[in-house]
């Protein structure tokens, strides 16, 4: 959570970052490593050494996890349903997840992935319906927005919804 906050603070947010990050961007590799390890010595020095394109995809699928995104639906998915929000507002409701239903400290919320926080979310919400007997008709509490329904279909405006060639460096 902590990377994903970093990483939708930097100017475009998430869309520019990927599309830095499919050009070949230096800077972009060097910001998506430092939102994981912010202390690592010389590292536009070490990330040129290993070089862009071994790296590429594996940044590329560490900001899809960092949206919770690392896992696709399937193509025959319903589609999500319910309020619209921005990646700001679902990335606080996830952390109001973790610290408040989940009791977690701000640092264990923040070290959790998107997955990990809507996982224990799920499972809270089972294990309260298992002792209190709540139907599943019941109102429940709602679970975080689909946000890769939302993220699929911002990004297929722009064109960047197929899977990532593995020579994204490459000129």
């Amino acid at each position: 959570m902590r990377a994903s906050f970093n990483l939708s603070d930097r100017p475009g947010g998430f869309p520019k970052l990927i599309a830095d990050l499919q050009d070949g961007s230096l800077t972009a590799a060097c910001d998506i490593i430092s939102a994981a390890s912010p202390d690592i010595p010389d590292l536009e020095a070490k990330v040129l050494a290993t070089g862009l394109e071994a790296l590429s995809i594996r940044l590329l699928f560490f900001v899809l996890a960092c949206l919770g995104l690392a896992q696709e639906q399937p193509d025959n998915a319903e589609p999500a349903t319910g309020k619209q929000v921005t990646l700001t507002e679902h990335l606080a409701s996830l952390y109001r997840y973790g610290t408040g239903w989940m009791g977690w400290t701000p640092d264990q919320t923040l070290a959790a992935t998107p997955a990990e926080i809507v996982e224990a979310v799920k499972g809270r919400t089972d294990m309260l319906r298992a002792i209190f007997g709540t139907s599943e008709a019941e109102d429940k509490p709602k679970e975080p927005v689909d946000i890769k329904a939302k993220f699929r279909a911002a990004f297929g405006i722009i064109g960047t919804t197929k899977a990532p060639s593995t020579n994204m460096g490459a000129a």
